[in-house]
This record gives structure tokens, C-alpha cells and sequence, in this order.
């Protein structure tokens, strides 16, 4: 009870510490003070959670409603601008656009042209989707979603599994616990795994056991489902000849580049990059570095691999001459009102961070 009360007062505080400053003109000073500076927004899903489905995903998506409020305030202080022109301009081949806002979407979810697409054409936004080309290959749900739905298939149950001489234990007693439980197994094995080829292994071994106790397996549904379905070649092809969006690379399989070694590292840039090419008939000039995750080996193979940019998840807005493989980005700030859009994405300027990709 004293911790909620604590956070109570905290939050109140700081809405009456922006608003203060607002009143006092800072916090458009500060925006003022980034002008020529580019700010980069990354997001992953887009959906509802009143949408009617089979099953809700642990992790959280942007709903529509929430994705347009937050547009609406965001266009009366941003101009929004392509990838090609974002990354002309760090280069120093394009002026200066003052105020400029880049969308990127991170990992390919369908939802993305459903739902966020007809959003993002009603403000003029042609945002940038990253796409993992193994998935779109293969229609194949990624193996965080394909666990979580395993996994809640048995709410209300414990659930225990025995996997090469180790036991792996989820807290399925209700939808709250088995998120909190899902996001520890999910950090941890981050955290632990120095080669994302054998923790993708156990992601997937773990899902089969589970999806042979309930019969159910999202790889059944995924082509019907709009919460984990991801998009297709011709959905792509579509878009991109019609103008309305920018495809890049997000590897072939989801890999850490600095959780895999040199000729792996090589293979996901070079095969993601000649796939995207070959559908699309388009030039893959850019990169998205799957987690966020990146060493001085990985930007090395980028530019070897013929890629004019990527971007991070470090926290921060991008400017002229800055450094083309470790471009900045901020999570897309969801459930905010002006005062905390101003303050969250121009006080970079005084403080540095570095962001979780939350839907990694």
C-alpha cells in the first residue's frame, strides 16, 4: 500500500513539475533547442486489446486509438519525414529539416499495414518496416510469441518441463503471474545465452513439449490471427509500389549479431538484404539491429555487406555527421500528454540512457 502511495505522489509530482515548466517555456525551449536534430520513434505491434481473437498476447502492442492521439499531438511539433531523407541529412547530401520525426517498425506483424498503415497515411507518414525475411519466408510466428501462446494454454495450471537435464518452471496461475514469469524467462535467457542460435533452439524445443500437452500450437493459427501474423512478399510489394511504406532488414532469423560469430553475423546480413532486394525490387540500403544488440564486429560486417544505416535502441535524436551504424531511436511514447511528449523526447539533451526494446 505505501509503495502504490509512493508512486501516487511521484506521478503527481512530476505532472505538476511539466506543467510548471511548460507554463515557463522550457520544455519548448528544449524542443526549439533540438530543431535541427532528427528524433526517430521505433514500434512493434499495433492492435487493440478489445479486438476479438482467440488469444492476447503477455507482451504489449499499440493500440490504433493511442497510435492516432499520440500522431495528432506529435504533428503540431514534428514534421515527418522518410528514412531516405533522415539518413540524407545525418550524411549532409540533404538540408536540414527542422523539427524532423522518422517512424520505424520494428519486426514485420501484419498489423502493421491493417491497423497502423491507414493511421500513418492520414498524417502523410511514410514510416520505415524492418522485417525479419526468414518469418516472411516461411509465415511462421516468431518463437516469443509461439511460447507465450503455448504457454497460455495452460492458465490456471502449473506447469513444469524438463529439457536437457534442466528444469524450466513458468508461473501459470493466472494472466498476471505467467507475464511476470514470461518476461524473467525471457530476460534471463538474454542474459545467459552468448549464442542466440541455441536460445532460439530452446525457445522453440520448450514450445513443442508444451504444444504437445494442449494440442494447440499457434503455428496452426498464425495466418488468421492479427495479433502475431506477419506480413507477406506481396503485401510488401504492394505497399512499396504504391509508396506508402519502406521495407529494410531486421536479419533473416531474429539473431543478437553480437550473440553469433563472424560468418553467421555475414550470412543474416548478406542473405536478409539479397531476399528484401529480390521480392521487392527495391535497393535494402538500411538495417535494424534485432534487441538492439551490436559490436564493433556487427558494424564492421554492416559495412561490408553494403548498408548505408542502422539503428539502435540508444536512446537519443540523431544529428548531422553522426555515426550512420549506431543510429539513435526512442521508444514510441505511448500515454502521454504534450508536457511528457516534449519532456520525453528532447532531454536527451541533458541525460543519457539506454532503452529496452520492449517487445523484443
Amino acid at each position: 500500500m505505501l509503495d502504490f502511495l509512493f508512486m501516487i505522489n511521484k506521478f503527481l509530482v512530476k505532472k505538476i513539475l511539466l506543467s510548471f515548466f511548460s507554463k515557463l517555456g522550457f520544455l519548448k525551449y528544449l524542443h526549439w533547442k533540438n530543431r535541427h536534430k532528427i528524433c526517430v520513434l521505433m514500434l512493434h505491434g499495433v492492435m487493440d486489446n478489445d479486438h476479438k481473437a482467440s488469444w492476447n498476447p503477455l507482451r504489449p502492442q499499440l493500440s490504433p486509438h493511442e497510435l492516432k492521439r499520440t500522431l495528432t499531438i506529435l504533428s503540431e511539433f514534428y514534421q515527418f519525414i522518410t528514412v531516405d531523407q533522415a539518413v540524407g541529412i545525418i550524411e549532409g547530401k540533404v538540408p536540414v529539416i527542422k523539427n524532423a520525426m522518422l517512424i520505424t517498425l520494428d519486426d514485420g506483424y501484419r498489423n502493421n499495414l491493417d491497423y497502423a498503415l491507414p493511421i500513418f497515411g492520414s498524417f502523410g507518414i511514410k514510416p520505415v518496416l524492418f522485417v525479419v525475411t526468414g518469418n516472411v519466408d516461411s509465415g511462421l510466428p516468431f518463437m516469443v510469441d509461439r511460447l507465450d501462446y503455448a504457454l497460455q494454454q495452460h492458465l490456471g495450471n502449473s506447469l513444469s518441463i524438463n529439457y536437457a537435464g534442466k528444469l524450466y518452471e513458468f508461473d501459470t496461475r493466472s494472466r498476471k503471474s505467467l507475464q511476470k514469469s514470461y518476461k524473467y524467462f525471457r530476460d534471463d535467457c538474454k542474459d545467459k545465452f552468448f549464442d542466440d542460435i541455441k536460445m532460439n533452439q530452446l525457445f522453440n524445443r520448450l514450445a513443442e513439449i508444451i504444444e504437445k500437452k494442449s494440442g494447440k500450437s499457434l503455428q496452426n493459427i498464425c495466418q488468421n490471427d492479427d495479433w502475431s501474423a506477419l506480413v507477406s512478399w506481396e503485401m510488401l510489394r504492394k505497399e512499396t509500389k504504391e509508396g506508402n511504406l519502406d521495407v529494410a532488414s531486421h536479419t533473416v532469423e531474429h539473431l543478437r549479431l553480437d550473440r553469433i560469430d563472424e560468418l553467421n553475423i555475414l550470412s543474416q546480413l548478406k542473405k536478409s538484404k539479397l531476399r528484401i532486394e529480390q521480392e521487392l525490387e527495391i535497393k535494402c540500403n538500411y538495417f535494424c539491429y534485432p534487441n538492439g544488440s551490436y559490436n564493433d564486429l556487427s558494424i564492421k560486417k554492416l559495412k561490408e555487406a553494403g548498408y548505408r544505416a542502422a539503428f539502435t535502441t540508444d536512446v537519443g535524436m540523431c544529428s548531422v555527421n553522426d555515426e550512420k551504424m549506431t543510429l539513435k531511436r526512442f521508444n514510441f511514447p505511448a500515454n502521454k500528454n504534450e508536457n511528457e511528449l516534449l519532456y520525453l523526447l528532447n532531454r536527451s539533451s541533458f541525460f543519457r540512457s539506454k532503452a529496452k526494446c520492449i517487445n523484443c
